[in-house]
């Protein structure tokens, strides 16, 4: 029995665990095939690739860039298959824009009364080449539950929010394809609440795949993904998004459900 897991992330992003401790982990819970999609950054692939040859864990080189639209100021689009070479620059490019990003929010926090500056998220993130609200938050003095902190603070309209800048969906749509790889949309419903909205967007954007079977959809939201999928010839992925084992959220593989409706695929190399 197969099981799939197209989105995961390590140190080098968000994540707990290291890439090789990840696949260990995705090994351990029966995984299949699995996606280190870390965010915009791929410098965790080889190690992971090693490890899964290692535990026979087949590896999709991916990662989950970050991006705008006019439904969502953070949009999550997954490139598989990815030339790690090819998207590089990209990545370069993306890491320079959160760096940028993370000093205008540290100062925002400072305006509120936070003692803390850049290179206080900076160390927080660690080996992380990328820099997350996460690292900043906890940079701050936040703890344990997050979540508090980003509803007054780090989400759309909280007192030290500020929006990304780039690149667009359709530009992230665009590097993902320039750089071999097959681009789908990570979980639309937990970026996006309105059904209207999530379909225009996959009509409009047409990537290859949609993320669907995710464990907060509902059987609803998820029958609503499936039959965009086969009217409109994507793939439909899976994951648990797993961060880490004593994560708040996306604590452990195999965690979504396909409530009998369907099964996830692996997008077709390009």
């Amino acid at each position: 029995m197969s099981l799939i897991e197209l989105q995961s992330h390590s140190t080098v992003s968000d994540g707990q665990l290291p890439p090789a401790g990840v696949v260990e982990e995705a090994a351990t819970a029966g995984v299949t095939t699995l996606a280190l999609t870390d965010h915009d950054a791929v410098a965790g692939v080889p190690e992971a690739a090693t490890a899964a040859e290692r535990l026979g864990v087949e590896l999709v080189p991916a990662i989950e860039m970050s991006c705008v639209h006019e439904y969502a100021e953070d949009l999550h689009i997954c490139g598989y298959w990815v030339d790690l070479e090819q998207i590089a620059p990209a990545c370069e490019r993306a890491q320079l824009e959160r760096r940028e990003r993370a000093g205008e929010i540290v100062e925002n926090l400072r305006r509120e009364g936070f003692d803390l500056t850049l290179e206080d998220a900076i160390r927080e993130a660690g080996a992380a080449d990328s820099i997350g609200r996460p690292h900043i938050a906890r940079a701050a003095g936040a703890s344990g539950d997050l979540g508090p902190f980003f509803e007054e603070y780090l989400v759309p309209g909280a007192k030290a929010f500020v929006p990304r800048r780039w690149p667009s969906a359709e530009q992230a749509i665009e590097l993902i394809r320039d750089a071999g790889g097959a681009a789908v949309i990570a979980h639309p419903y937990w970026d996006i609440s309105a059904p209207g909205e999530v379909e225009d967007l996959i009509r409009s954007l047409r990537p290859d795949g949609v993320e669907t079977f995710y464990p907060p959809h509902t059987r609803e939201q998820t029958a609503h993904l499936l039959a965009l999928c086969e009217e409109l010839g994507m793939v439909p992925t899976a994951s648990s998004d797993f961060h880490g084992p004593t994560h708040k959220t996306f604590a452990k593989f195999g965690d979504y459900d396909t409530y009998g409706l369907g099964e996830p695929r692996v997008p077709a190399r390009p």
